[in-house]
């Protein structure tokens, strides 16, 4: 089977999750292609980039190709840059089938806006597609994420759901938003998890030494929808109670970088609290085996990957209701809260805690092998390819013997 992924966006703008994903599909025995149109500032970029040959990097040691094109980002003008992305990456696959061939089926990642070129293949060559949804916006359960939504969107995703061959979710909190944009995509929903690299992210052959201080970890966009602020609320709580007793790193960076900071000073938690900054995904392995637990409350989520990765190292975590977490995470692995809800998730922390011993570190990875692991997630995708490549040739065989009997 040759698959072709076309992401919405891949590294090194984030996206990382793809790329593993494209990996590990090639892993499971298909020949697997990247086409990518990735976003670069106008002002940093030299002009002779943008017409540049594609960059093809080929990767035997993954089993994967890599076509990389750059696209100029125009500040402040989003839907230009909607429209010229998708003009751009349509003469982009036309030059790609030209060398290299139709695929079979085309996997896209996220709707916006690889959803709306995926449609628009399809609409020229028959060729199906899979979007998989992981944009926490289509949780819609929040004033925050109703901002975020445009009413301009609605239009082009109908499009992409529309036409799709199967639509995947990475939790069921994404549905309801998708059939209101949608309704003829009522039947297409499923759910896959996330996959998560249990061989990278593992428990240390060396456990943490039991100690007075309990050590939180936290990784996020420092940005509203995470909850940050809540977080620190809840921390400033705990240690005005038990002084002394936790220590929190927080991994990432975002507009809300210096307020929380101003926060840790004007709470005099400064000493207990430590930023981190962006970290590399080694450096975030890291974390995760230096702390005790894992923290996010994050206002809306449409699975938070992060969770499993921690998970996977060995650690409890502690969630709120915020759409994918609530359906995942088990009193064996963490708990959840509310959103919103310093107090509630000060106790949380506070009980984990007090009852840490009896959260297995072995217990929690083997949940995230049995339900995340890259093998088991990749064979329900080629599954699911499978069965539409099969539903599609049987439909055209059976239209070609009409056409023969007239």
């Amino acid at each position: 089977m040759r698959i072709l992924v076309i992401p919405s966006w891949y590294p090194p703008n984030e996206g990382w999750f793809f790329k593993e994903h494209a990996i590990a599909l090639a892993a499971g025995g298909q020949q697997v292609d990247v086409l990518a149109g990735i976003y670069a500032s106008i002002r940093k970029t030299h002009p002779l980039k943008w017409f540049a040959s594609p960059t093809i990097n080929m990767r035997p040691e993954e089993n994967i190709r890599e076509f990389i094109r750059l696209h100029p980002i125009i500040p402040f003008s989003e839907k230009l840059n909607f429209h010229s992305w998708v003009s751009m990456m349509l003469s982009f696959f036309d030059q790609y089938i030209q060398q290299w061939g139709k695929p079979h089926i085309i996997q896209v990642h996220s709707s916006m806006w690889a959803g709306v070129v995926a449609a628009r293949i399809k609409k020229q060559y028959q060729i199906p597609y899979v979007i998989t949804e992981h944009r926490s916006r289509f949780v819609y359960n929040t004033i925050e994420a109703k901002k975020m939504f445009r009413p301009w969107y609605t239009a082009p995703l109908a499009e992409a759901f529309k036409e799709a061959d199967a639509i995947i979710t990475v939790s069921s909190s994404l549905h309801d938003k998708i059939i209101d944009i949608c309704p003829e995509a009522k039947e297409k929903p499923g759910i896959i998890y996330n996959m998560v690299d249990v061989d990278f992210f593992k428990p240390s052959n060396n456990p943490l030494p039991p100690e007075r201080t309990f050590k939180l970890f936290s990784l996020a966009h420092l940005e509203p929808v995470k909850g940050i602020d809540t977080l620190l609320q809840a921390f400033a709580i705990l240690n005005q109670k038990f002084p002394g007793e936790f220590h929190l790193c927080i991994g990432g960076d975002g507009s809300l970088k210096d307020n929380l900071i101003q926060y840790c000073a004007a709470k005099n938690i400064s000493q207990q609290v430590t930023f981190l900054g962006k970290l590399s995904r080694d450096q975030v392995r890291e974390a995760f085996l230096n702390a005790n637990a894992f923290v996010l409350p994050s206002r809306f989520e449409a699975f938070g990957v992060v969770f499993i990765e921690a998970m996977a190292c060995g650690i409890p975590v502690i969630a709120a209701r915020s759409g994918g977490p609530d359906t995942f995470i088990t009193p064996q692995t963490g708990k959840i809260v509310d959103p919103d809800q310093p107090r509630e998730l000060a106790d949380a922390i506070y009980q984990l805690k007090s009852n840490h011993q009896q959260y297995s570190p072995n217990n929690i990875r083997q949940y995230a092998i049995r339900n995340f692991s890259k093998e088991e997630i990749a064979e329900k995708y080629i599954q699911l390819y499978t069965s539409i490549i099969n539903k599609n040739d049987t439909g055209k065989q059976h239209q070609t013997h009409t056409q023969q009997c007239l």
